[in-house]
């Protein structure tokens, strides 16, 4: 491979910071970040576990009864190895309350901890191994976003998070199985034909199963490369590379790439934390309509009109201005903003198709305008999308806040204690007590676990919790 010189050099970096970085390498800052993307998905995918999309996929993995390799989190079964990653990775992202990095302007967390802990399992690998590939894969990840973003998503109408996001997990996955230059280079292309996901589907179940698809992908190619299945070697470089087919005509700058191992994405950027289960680009509304009932005594009823500028992607992306479902209210910004004025808190109850229809909500909701920000547009890049929300009051006065950065942004990070509160209000929707107790303490000491299985057993959940998740699944068939 390397004989070929500057034609493959994009795809060169990747496989060579994938084979080279070692544990001792991720920065301080960089660890703990991985750390908190981690404990974070696997509460949110507990939670997602009970939701009907995690709902599904668990039936289907159980009556499909794929051979017993890795667990289907909160479930309490196992199955073959590259299925629990799908099923975890769809159930990740059921509530979309999961971890954004802004490098690639999506969520990384949902493919890279399903698959690494489903291909982990697998092999036994110890917690430290688990954590080391965590890292590798967030870093190929978000500079690969860097290369591409937000144009691959803004213009070219792809879902970051299923498509740049298979080419992460799959380079933490090689790591894992330390596969060596040519078989990293296989399994990068056979990925390359796996990536899929669409903004169009995003309001839909099929939003989380490209988390799904990233992670189960991953596992499947790492594992086939190894196996000796081949591809071309170079999916970032030469004709018809990734960039030329996903991004096709779109501008880029594959200068990122050359960043890898020198400057962390973990510490540039990190996770940004959720503290609301809606999409990202609704938090600085829900923050700046919080500010604003903190300093006023606001009744609802008394608004004449709401304004709402954003960002052009933003304004792109949240495409339900008058919601008819839960999953359709997580991204619709007159819901989302009505909803906060009404209501004391955002929270995993607010996303309901009864909460879509309520009276007051719906009447708010038609008073909404939103409209792309020019100020904002012109100053934004890439990061936390400043949103700038106005209320018209009947007697003629107005309100005003713009949010900049969002709570849960590494500006503005959830304390330690908000991140465990939420891991365990996300947890204890599968799991018992005491297991939520296990869980936490296993997380907290990860890097010393000599075998990831010692959490992964904690993380089944009983076979009893199936029955809700059957009924759920009968229900919807119905």
């Amino acid at each position: 491979m390397q004989s070929q010189g500057r034609l493959m050099e994009n795809t060169q970096r990747v496989i060579d910071f994938v084979i080279k970085t070692q544990f001792e390498d991720i920065p301080a800052k960089g660890l703990e970040q991985a750390h908190i993307g981690i404990l974070d998905c696997i509460g949110v995918a507990l939670a997602g576990a009970r939701q009907p999309a995690g709902a599904i996929g668990a039936e289907w993995a159980r009556k499909a009864g794929g051979a017993p390799q890795a667990t289907v989190w909160g479930q309490g079964f196992k199955t073959a190895a590259h299925d629990a990653a799908l099923v975890n990775g769809t159930a990740a992202h059921a509530l979309d309350y999961d971890d954004v990095t802004w490098g690639m302007i999506g969520h990384p967390s949902v493919s890279l901890v399903p698959s690494v802990f489903a291909l982990g399992e697998q092999i036994n690998a110890s917690g430290r191994d688990v954590v080391l590939a965590y890292a590798v894969g967030f870093e190929v990840m978000a500079k690969l976003g860097r290369t591409t973003q937000p144009a691959h998503s803004l213009e070219g109408g792809w879902h970051s998070t299923g498509t740049i996001g298979a080419f992460g997990a799959t380079a933490a996955c090689c790591k894992l199985l330390g596969l060596d230059a040519d078989q990293i280079g296989r399994a990068l292309g056979i990925v390359y034909s796996m990536t899929s996901g669409n903004v169009k589907n995003f309001g839909t179940m099929c939003k989380p199963l490209h988390a799904g698809l990233a992670a189960r992908n991953a596992v499947e190619a790492a594992l086939w490369s190894e196996l000796g299945f081949t591809s071309v070697p170079h999916p970032f470089d030469g004709y018809r590379r990734f960039h030329d087919v996903y991004s096709r005509g779109l501008p880029e700058n594959m200068a990122a790439l050359a960043e890898l191992g020198r400057e962390w994405e973990l510490v540039l950027r990190g996770v940004t934390i959720k503290p609301y289960p809606c999409g990202v680009a609704l938090h600085p509304a829900i923050d700046a309509v919080l500010d604003l009932k903190a300093r006023n005594a606001i009744d609802a009823d008394r608004i004449e009109r709401i304004e709402v500028g954003m960002t052009r992607y933003t304004y792109d992306k949240l495409s339900y201005l008058q919601p008819n479902t839960g999953l359709e209210a997580k991204f619709s910004m007159p819901f989302t903003v009505a909803w906060t004025l009404v209501h004391p808190h955002v929270t995993l109850d607010t996303f309901t198709d009864a909460a879509v229809t309520q009276p007051r909500i719906q009447a708010l909701v038609r008073r909404t305008h939103l409209y792309v920000h020019e100020e904002i547009e012109r100053k934004w890049k890439m990061g936390s999308r400043p949103v700038h929300v106005l209320l018209r009051m009947r007697d003629g006065t107005t309100l005003e806040k713009q949010v900049d950065i969002s709570k849960g942004n590494p500006e503005v990070p959830l304390t330690s204690d908000e991140l465990q509160r939420k891991f365990e209000d996300c947890a204890r929707l599968a799991l018992p007590s005491e297991g939520v107790g296990s869980a936490i303490e296993r997380l907290s000491d990860l890097d010393r676990l000599k075998s990831i299985r010692e959490l992964t057993a904690v993380l089944a959940g009983a076979e009893a919790g199936m029955q809700d998740c059957r009924e759920r699944v009968a229900t919807l068939s119905a």
